[in-house]
């Protein structure tokens, strides 16, 4: 007994067919790709934000060199940052520098190696017959041969010891780990 299908339930049958196709696309092919082109978009700004940081990178390379060629160009032979474990030349160099006051003492501080260019303090005190004398002092340490940067710097003019000056100041020697 096959009965007949109406038209209504023809027209039904192919509804349910069309949704199910439509479905069948949406699920299999639609949403995939999209989800694909999503994804690439995403990989694209990422690549174009490392294509950036990359071109950014090259232009400070590039300043860098010019910096240098400058430097270079003005000073063939310029000072430059000493090795690390470099105590003994700077005692060598320190005791030349200041041979020339009546009285001096240093004392060392903690070096701090948490990145590559080592700081290594130092606490110096110092007399000197004259003001002068002082500075010119301080002159040879700031052009000393080793990298090093002068911070608080104390002078003191005496008055009952026959005008001498004394000087207080903290040193910090760079060497390049």
């Amino acid at each position: 007994m096959k009965r007949q299908l109406s038209a209504r339930e023809l027209i039904l049958l192919g509804m349910l067919l069309v949704l199910v196709v439509v479905g069948g696309y949406v699920m299999l092919f639609y949403l995939p790709m999209n989800a694909e082109l999503e994804r690439l978009g995403q990989e694209k700004e990422s690549c174009e934000e490392q294509l950036q940081a990359a071109q950014l990178q090259v232009e400070d390379k590039r300043r860098m060199e010019r910096e240098l060629d400058e430097i270079f160009a003005a000073d063939p032979n310029p000072v430059s940052i000493a090795p690390y474990d470099n105590l003994q030349p700077v005692m060598f160099e320190l005791n030349a520098i200041l041979q020339s006051t009546p009285e001096y003492s240093l004392s060392f501080g903690t070096v701090d190696t948490e990145e590559a260019i080592i700081r290594r303090q130092i606490l110096l005190s110092y007399t000197s017959g004259s003001y002068e004398g002082a500075k010119a002092v301080l002159q040879q340490l700031h052009d000393s041969a080793y990298r090093c940067m002068l911070d608080d710097v104390s002078i003191s003019m005496g008055e009952g010891d026959g005008g001498n000056v004394s000087v207080n100041a903290s040193l910090v020697f760079f060497e390049y780990q």
